[in-house]
């Protein structure tokens, strides 16, 4: 599980900076490891995709997960419907913003042909990206509060100042 946690944290920033050299690439027109705008934001948009969905799917497992332990130990069934409550917060803010970005890079092609003008894609990448900067706080709350139900069911007390 921290494994899997700390990958996500780390794939995280790597999207976040991809996001902003990709800006910078488009303002600026320079290549990045000799890739034009539309090359470079296609690798963005895969590493991003990639970690969103991995965190999906940490999401899924964690709730799997507690829901099996609960069955097998006959816990306290409040572990699962809290897991369900994270769930319900950490994916509304996380697909809207898969929606965003692909939606961004989409626009990046009607840019790229003519069909649009650039400074709507630019605007539609201030949204994006703010957005982005609220579903990383979404998720990292999330993981916070799944990690706490994690050690309360295991019987660990949370070190205080840690998270």
């Amino acid at each position: 599980m921290w494994f899997f946690m700390n990958t996500c944290y780390v794939l995280t920033i790597l999207s976040f900076l991809l996001l902003l050299l990709t800006a910078l690439q488009g303002y600026f027109s320079f290549l990045i490891f000799n890739a034009n705008h539309p090359t470079f934001a296609l690798l963005t948009v895969i590493v991003y995709l990639f970690t969103e969905t991995l965190i999906i799917f940490f999401f899924v497992g964690i709730g799997v997960s507690i829901k099996e332990y609960i069955q097998a130990h006959k816990a306290n069934p409040d572990f699962h419907k809290r897991s369900l409550a994270i769930k319900r917060r950490v994916y509304p803010p996380l697909l809207l913003n898969i929606v965003l970005i692909m939606t961004l890079f989409i626009t990046g092609g009607a840019v790229d042909t003519g069909h649009m003008p650039g400074w709507l894609h630019g605007t539609l990448f201030c949204i994006s990206i703010l957005h982005f900067l609220k579903a990383i706080t979404v998720q990292h709350h999330s993981f916070r509060e799944s990690t706490a139900i994690v050690l309360e069911m295991a019987g660990v007390q949370r070190p205080e100042g840690i998270f």
